[in-house]
């Protein structure tokens, strides 16, 4: 479940462009900490990172932000293709490396072609495993975020990116205060807890490298 899988993979150069002419897709390029979209705004579209990196993130009503997921080059987004629900709070969507995005309407990815080209179909089956992946992967961020404790928390996300990485030593995605949000904890309580676990030798680090010196077997 690993393997990074694209919206647009098995479709040709030539493919492609032939379908965002006929999706009328348009491309925009966005700065770092720019608003990219919030999802309630455009709940038909999707949007295809073609560069950079993003994050969705839920803004809750007492003020607080949480980030849901963390977009890397060839990842989709979109309140279309999300098993997320909103229940009040805010959605958006904050480019967090310089990107460009592809805008495609949600209606044109699941319409029929006219011309049942074999593409389109492969689009369609794309964009079902993504959806399926995204679904996963909410899963996996709720058992983390269900922790009772920040270093429980520290600890169970430190694992899993282990087990992505194959490896006890791993790099952090992002820095240590998007992780604070990520884990939806408290930056100096968070900060707290890793200098606890480096004394306690259960995690060495060197900036954004960590180490699980004893990995928890599950």
């Amino acid at each position: 479940m690993n393997t990074k899988l694209s919206l647009f993979d098995g479709i040709t150069p030539e493919e492609y462009n032939r379908m965002m002419v006929c999706f009328q897709a348009s491309e925009k390029s966005f700065s770092t900490d720019e608003t990219v979209c919030f999802y309630a705004d455009h709940p038909d579209r999707i949007g295809y990172l073609l560069e950079g990196e993003a994050a969705i993130i839920r803004t809750h009503l007492d003020g607080r932000q949480t980030i849901l997921e963390y977009l890397k080059t060839g990842d989709v987004f979109g309140s279309a293709l999300s098993a997320l629900s909103p229940n009040g709070d805010s959605l958006q969507v904050i480019c967090t490396k310089s990107c460009k995005i592809q805008f495609i309407d949600y209606a044109h990815l699941i319409r029929r072609c006219p011309n049942a080209c074999h593409f389109h179909s492969l689009l369609v089956s794309n964009a079902l495993q993504l959806i399926s992946r995204k679904a996963i992967a909410l899963g996996e961020h709720l058992e983390i975020l269900s922790q009772r404790t920040t270093k429980e928390k520290l600890l169970c996300y430190f694992e899993k990116l282990a087990q992505e990485q194959h490896s006890d030593s791993f790099t952090l995605p992002f820095s240590l205060s998007t992780l604070a949000d990520y884990l939806s904890v408290d930056r100096s309580a968070m900060m707290r807890e890793l200098k606890k676990l480096k004394a306690e030798g259960i995690v060495k680090s060197e900036r954004k490298t960590f180490t699980l010196v004893e990995y928890r077997q599950n």
